[in-house]
């Protein structure tokens, strides 16, 4: 070959590439929707050009007021193209919102119910959702989002996998306690025990008062969380389900994810798998190694039903 047929040969390979990574861009779209009546914002982070399919994903945040839609790419940077996330940002957050000051609307709206009620919708309004077949969509919920997922998946027929980090079987009431009796702040240090315990009752007897508050939150906001049964939930689950937790999580015991990895050793033909992460916290990280990142790239192969990638 000649040097200059060698050249041509390069220079076509590596516009032939760089076209290739040009087609596969990853690009995070926002979109409005109706929904309820409302004019809500939400995000699609997807591969353009790869001319693959991708297992669509509902992605279901934590909590607090802090605008999370335009931070959707940075917990996808390992997630194998092709990726096509959608995320729902929840009502009364502003862009920018950086989570010091919650909005009146957000408050409002800031309840168990109406997490679950407007994720469904979204499902049934987005255009590429609502057109889903059965189990073709997976949920993947962090933290409380991880207490919404599972009642979003028990009742969604489009819901085929889901996948949780840093929350687990118990009601947030009973992790509470145990914070509590482990002397954890500061559950231990603002409470005695019987001061929490008055405080779950006076919750429960004024469920819908939004003006009393307790650790920030309002009675309506702790009254849907507080003593909801995560288990009765996973109870009515038939789908694969990966639950993530750190071993040290300072927001939701480890004690909690315990008890949904042996209340599902107890019912070996559900496709359920457990990991815990030693010295990691409640993101799923320690100092020297972001586990949180392996989960979600994991997640492409546990899609496709690929033994333990997420290990």
């Amino acid at each position: 070959m000649t040097l200059r047929r060698l050249l041509r040969t390069l220079l076509f390979a590596g516009g032939a590439l760089l076209a290739t990574s040009a087609l596969a861009e990853r690009r995070l779209v926002e979109g409005t929707i109706q929904i309820d009546g409302q004019q809500r914002r939400y995000y699609r982070l997807h591969d353009a050009g790869t001319g693959q399919q991708a297992t669509p994903i509902l992605l279901i945040s934590g909590s607090g007021c802090r605008e999370f839609g335009s931070r959707v790419p940075s917990f996808f940077q390992r997630y194998p193209a092709p990726v096509d996330v959608y995320f729902l940002e929840k009502a009364g957050i502003e862009k920018g919102d950086d989570g010091s000051r919650c909005s009146a609307s957000y408050r409002r709206a800031d309840y168990l119910e109406r997490r679950v009620d407007d994720a469904l919708a979204f499902i049934d309004t987005e255009p590429h959702l609502k057109s889903l077949a059965a189990r073709k969509l997976a949920i993947v919920g962090f933290s409380e989002g991880g207490m919404v997922a599972p009642i979003v998946a028990s009742r969604s027929a489009k819901i085929g996998w889901l996948a949780t980090g840093g929350s687990g079987g118990l009601p947030q009431s009973e992790e509470f306690l145990i914070f509590h009796a482990r002397g954890v702040a500061p559950y231990a240090t603002l409470f005695t025990r019987e001061q929490l315990l008055q405080t779950f009752a006076d919750i429960k007897a004024d469920p819908e008062n939004v003006d009393k508050e307790f650790f920030g939150n309002s009675y309506r906001y702790w009254s849907s969380h507080l003593f909801h049964d995560p288990l009765s939930t996973y109870a009515q689950l038939t789908i694969p389900i990966v639950a993530a937790m750190g071993e040290q999580d300072d927001s939701v015991p480890i004690e909690s994810g315990r008890k949904l990895r042996d209340y599902f050793a107890k019912r070996p033909n559900q496709p359920f798998t457990f990991i815990e992460y030693p010295k990691a916290g409640h993101a799923l990280r320690t100092p020297d190694k972001d586990h949180l990142s392996d989960f979600i790239a994991g997640l492409a192969q546990w899609f496709k039903g690929e033994p333990n990638p997420l290990k």
